[in-house]
């Protein structure tokens, strides 16, 4: 035997080891060998080197190495669920980001404040007075700069120059007239934007779902959609799985605009049935002011407003949904810098009314008034669950990053005696007085008119989701299923045994067919399955009822390069060659046509893959793995068993039927 026969025999060997050593932690999983269980609970509780032996490798190759092959939602049963990023959301607010960036460049150009400084709720008021600033709807894409004052809306107009607008990267004009000048996001950035997005939502779902202590989930990515598949989940897992996954958690400290005559000022008698305007007299407005607020109140259940459909089950709509419904219509007559949001209050029964539907408006402004920059979520570095110490009633406690604590400082030390709103996903969960400096530590209070333990679930699921930070944008339900363990079991049963069957009568006909080449054949297609798994062990790929199917037929295809080369070689020897030149010109002539076959399937594969669904994409991915394995498998390592048998046995008559 020559040197390069050495070479090649050393590469199968070490590609036979390395596989084998990934399919280790798989092998333990099954319970093939060691106790799959007790390595779980020995890794949870940090004692894996304590008990030693296999439990101490296994318990290492958990943490460090981390292959293995995990069973399919369709085996073992479990939660999956469709999302779509929606866009519309993310991109409108983009437009109301750069909105306000141009409304604070432009007052520094206006010499209304100086360059670098944010402007205060008076300076913002100036500013509104000589520009307003219009956000168009998601598909125009559209900011919209009016210029109000006759006398300088000329000059004010040419301070909207090509500088400025470049500035930001993503915005390019539209188009102007006298008074206006209109502004839309690039098209480039809408992708750049998409693409920012869907990873962020990917990212920040697999977060959620880890600090659940769910390690196995599977979140993927596609286009605008994302997919999620949790194995082994029950019935009351998926409705907490599905909340918290589902809650955007946009967490913002806003300051109140009590005293505003706003709500007063609005005429009673277009109100919804079940609206009415409340007084809150005492309200402290900051510099020892005490003020009358004015709020929208409803408490439900009650007719739902047109156009508006109640929950699933239910006859009437709750107080919130016809609450809300009115604040959004009436979005374009809140006054300038502020928002309307709504919040839980007590209604006109028992306080403690875990039932109680009662709900209220808050007038916020859109950047505090005293100048300081906006805290939220972003600026949070840990939360837990609490008690607070006079009500009993559980919190969230939360602690800021080093930049958040001097953020909040600054915002809650410039509105001393005003009512900070605790907002997240647009809902004020409380609106307490600041009573002095806030720093690196607060609290969120929630539902004080429910039970303590809905309260405490709600508190710890709101610790999940803020560990984990906000989705970028909200996500859109587009289908869920709940699939059982016992319909999986079934059906990897049948499916495990059809390919079974199928596989053993592949390997006996090539060994009782082609004899010693059928031989060779079956040993390759074993070594194929062995390299198959590891290629999923290494990558940490699921295994799908799809996948078993692309197992089969990767089997069928590997035996068929075999036969390929097993004709080609016995073509030679009855033309009179000996074994040795035979199988040379055999593998030779074939060589090209099995490369051929194996790339049309293997592009096949890639299309599969790209537009298929996860079913599909769980077969095309086994079938692409399987192309790969048979052509090593069937050119590489049979030539080596080959030249073994002709060269190092030096077989004389070579048998292959």
């Amino acid at each position: 035997m020559d040197r390069a026969w050495y070479f090649r025999f050393g590469v199968v060997v070490a590609a036979l080891l390395g596989s084998t050593f990934l399919l280790l932690q798989t092998a333990n999983r099954i319970g093939w060998i060691g106790n799959y269980e007790e390595v779980e609970t020995a890794v949870r509780d940090g004692n894996a080197e304590e008990i030693g032996g296999s439990t101490a490798f296994f318990a290492w190759m958990s943490e460090a190495v981390d292959r293995q092959i995990t069973p399919g939602l369709d085996i073992q049963g479990g939660l999956r669920l469709m999302y779509s990023v929606d866009m519309d959301a993310a991109i409108e607010d983009r437009q109301r980001a750069r909105a306000q960036q141009l409304l604070r460049r432009l007052g520094e150009r206006l010499d209304v404040v100086e360059e670098g400084e944010i402007p205060d709720e008076d300076e913002l008021e100036e500013i509104r007075e000589r520009v307003e600033a219009q956000v168009g709807d998601a598909d125009s894409r559209l900011i919209v700069l009016n210029f109000r004052d006759a006398d300088t809306a000329a000059a004010d107009l040419a301070e909207v120059d090509h500088a400025l607008v470049t500035s930001f990267g993503d915005l390019q004009e539209e188009g102007r007239d006298a008074t206006s000048v209109r502004l839309r996001l690039r098209e480039e950035s809408i992708e750049e934007l998409r693409s920012v997005a869907v990873n962020q939502a990917q990212e920040t779902i697999k977060s959620r779902i880890s600090e659940l202590g769910i390690s196995e989930a599977n979140v993927r990515a596609r286009d605008i959609d994302i997919s999620v598949e949790v194995p082994g989940a029950d019935e009351a897992r998926f409705q907490q799985i599905r909340q918290i996954i589902s809650q955007t958690a946009r967490l913002e400290f806003q300051i109140c605009d009590d005293g505003n005559a706003f709500v007063n000022e609005l005429p009673t008698g277009e109100f919804p049935e079940g609206i009415t305007v409340r007084p809150q007299s005492g309200v402290s407005a900051g510099e020892g002011q005490s003020v009358t607020d004015y709020y929208l109140f409803t408490e439900g259940p009650g007719a739902c407003p047109e156009g508006v459909e109640p929950p699933d089950g239910e006859a009437r709509c709750t107080g919130r949904q016809r609450l809300l419904d009115y604040v959004r219509s009436l979005q374009g007559q809140v006054p300038g810098g502020r928002q309307l949001a709504i919040g839980r209050t007590a209604g006109s029964e028992d306080l403690d009314n875990s039932e109680s539907d009662a709900w209220r408006t808050y007038l916020l402004y859109d950047l505090p008034p005293n100048g300081s920059d906006a805290v939220g979520g972003e600026h949070l570095e840990d939360a837990s669950v609490g008690t607070d110490p006079q009500s009993q009633q559980p919190v969230v406690l939360f602690s800021m990053k080093t930049n958040g604590a001097r953020l909040m400082a600054e915002l809650t030390q410039g509105n001393l005696q005003r009512r900070m709103a605790v907002v997240l996903d647009d809902e004020v969960k409380s609106a307490p007085v600041i009573q002095s400096r806030i720093g690196a530590n607060g609290q969120i209070t929630l539902g004080s008119f429910q039970d303590p333990t809905a309260v405490r679930q709600e508190a710890q699921d709101l610790v999940v989701v803020l560990r984990a930070g906000a989705l970028p944008a909200p996500i859109i339900a587009q289908n869920e299923q709940l699939i059982g363990p016992t319909l999986g079991q079934d059906s990897v049963e049948r499916g495990a045994m059809g390919a079974l069957i199928g596989i053993s009568l592949v390997l006996l006909f090539m060994g009782v067919y082609y004899q010693v080449a059928g031989v060779v054949a079956d040993v390759m297609v074993v070594l194929n399955l062995i390299f198959m798994m590891a290629i999923m062990a290494f990558f940490n790929s699921d295994l799908t009822l799809p996948g078993i199917a692309g197992i089969a037929l990767t089997v069928g295809m590997a035996v068929d390069a075999n036969v390929l080369i097993t004709e080609r070689i016995r073509e030679e020897l009855r033309m009179g060659k000996s074994a040795r030149a035979a199988v040379d010109q055999g593998f030779g002539r074939a060589f090209w046509s099995i490369f051929d076959s194996q790339l049309t399937t293997f592009i096949a594969g890639v299309v599969l893959f790209q537009y298929g669904s996860p079913e599909i994409q769980g077969f095309a991915k086994m079938l692409m793995i399987g192309i790969v394995t048979s052509l090593f498998t069937g050119v590489f390592c049979s030539r080596v068993m080959f030249d073994w048998i002709v060269r190092g046995l030096k077989v004389r008559r070579l048998r292959v039927g």
